[in-house]
């Protein structure tokens, strides 16, 4: 894509951040491969003046794995009440995170696992689902990557101990709305969120010359997308690995 076409996709997006969702990005300035959306999430971050705050991860079906920024101003730690008048929809998953807690540069050789577990703390999240699309599903991926893979926001609990060991990819999540039972823990699809986390930073260190200390990393959801009402209050147990709680008053 042209620096133009690029500019013209980012002021799309960020104008529905704060009015009215669109239908797609504009037809001449459709991303075309995952680095065209790359490009088009930083060209939305500088115009929003935004940091990254954390990045969530997943497996690329161009190989690899891609990210999607989480900006600093929307990562809250728990318990968060957040107006449900700033978003669009009020999506949720529950996700195992990580903080990285120490900067890691660009450098020749990748990351080894231990050397990232070494400045990392593992905190359960809750991953709030948003869109500047009216329908994100309806979309290609890519455009849907360029809108920072429908992030709108992240809800992380207190670091957790003694998990090393565990099985992540299936932890025992328990979700309520309002104290009901309101969505089922059926596992990381996505593989092991440990992978995910070394894949990201290195990915990342590649791509921007690294990975900021106090960065958020989410690994994907272990509950599907489920979808709340504003009013609503909703908690999430990890059991041995904490608990966090958002709420979306009116």
């Amino acid at each position: 894509m042209t620096p133009e076409r690029i500019e013209e996709a980012a002021g799309a997006l960020a104008a529905a951040r704060t009015g009215q969702p669109i239908a797609a990005l504009p037809e001449n300035a459709r991303p075309q491969s995952e680095a065209d959306s790359y490009a088009i999430q930083d060209a939305v971050m500088r115009r929003l003046g935004e940091r990254v705050g954390g990045w969530k991860v997943g497996f690329s079906p161009e190989g690899g794995v891609f990210c999607a920024p989480i900006y600093a101003a929307r990562v809250h730690a728990n318990p968060a009440s957040l107006p449900a008048s700033g978003f669009h929809l009020l999506g949720i998953e529950c996700e195992i995170g990580f903080r990285v807690n120490q900067a890691l540069g660009q450098r020749a050789q990748p990351y080894r696992s231990d050397e990232v577990l070494a400045v990392a703390t593992l905190h359960p999240t809750i991953e709030i689902v948003d869109s500047r699309y009216r329908d994100f599903r309806s979309l290609d991926r890519l455009q849907v990557l360029a809108d920072n893979f429908s992030n709108g926001g992240l809800v992380y609990g207190a670091a957790a101990s003694g998990w090393q060991g565990m099985d992540l990819a299936h932890p025992p999540i328990a979700v309520t709305a309002d104290g009901k039972d309101f969505a089922e823990c059926t596992g990381l699809r996505a593989g092991d969120p440990v992978g995910l986390l070394v894949e990201l930073v290195n990915h990342v260190a590649n791509r921007r010359g690294g990975v900021a200390a106090g960065t958020f990393v989410t690994t994907g959801t272990h509950t599907g997308m489920v979808f709340t009402e504003p009013g609503a209050r909703i908690r999430a147990d990890y059991g041995p690995l904490g608990r966090v709680e958002v709420s979306f008053p009116r």
